[in-house]
């Protein structure tokens, strides 16, 4: 996609994601990079998933802490549904100029191992993809211990033989097209100074070339 921010004709905001497994900070580091468009002058949307506010994203936040073989797919299908409700009714949106998905085709991870580059290749064929994509890779243990503090309903995929298989897959999928590889294992502070610096360049009138 295109980022041409300076014109009034361009069809689209910027497109940032911010992706991982759970317990990598996702949301913390949607909120700082919406707080460093937002000091350029730049109105900002977050969309976060599976979401609360439509029945899809609900659906999928309840698969996910029912688990069994059926949430799996369940999950993936309720999450993607969510997703592309997103897109329909905020990618396009008029008055927003950057828009931040917190968690977004990294989903497909919830599919079984053999179906996720398949759903990955089958979803990035059509829905909008962008060089601001975001990959907070963090350990499974250390995943493990943050998810702990929350004191809220485990999911199915928060154990940590499962941390660590969804972490395989993430990697697996991000490492063959481009994202932007962040260690999660790190403060809040070295993660956003590490997006920070990428969102410099991309931001700079040769786009990080």
């Amino acid at each position: 996609m295109e980022n041409n921010r300076g014109s009034r004709q361009k069809k689209c905001p910027v497109f940032i994601v911010v992706d991982g497994g759970d317990g990598c900070g996702k949301d913390t580091q949607a909120k700082l990079i919406a707080r460093y468009y937002l000091n350029k002058g730049l109105k900002v949307r977050i969309r976060s998933h599976p979401s609360s506010d439509n029945p899809f994203g609900r659906l999928a936040k309840r698969a996910l802490e029912e688990g069994g073989k059926k949430g799996h797919f369940k999950a993936a299908f309720f999450y993607s549904i969510d997703v592309i409700r997103s897109l329909v009714k905020f990618y396009r949106h008029k008055k927003d100029e950057a828009i931040i998905f917190s968690r977004y085709l990294l989903g497909v991870c919830y599919l079984p191992t053999p179906l996720v580059i398949f759903g990955y290749n089958f979803f990035s064929s059509f829905l909008p993809t962008s060089r601001y994509f975001f990959f907070l890779d963090v350990t499974p243990q250390v995943a493990k211990e943050r998810i702990s503090k929350r004191g809220e309903k485990k999911e199915m995929f928060e154990s940590l033989s499962r941390l660590k298989k969804m972490r395989w897959k993430m990697r697996g999928v991000t490492m063959r097209k481009h994202w932007y590889q962040i260690d999660g294992d790190d403060s809040p502070k070295q993660v956003w100074k590490q997006i920070y610096q990428i969102l410099v360049q991309l931001d700079s009138p040769t786009g990080g070339n």
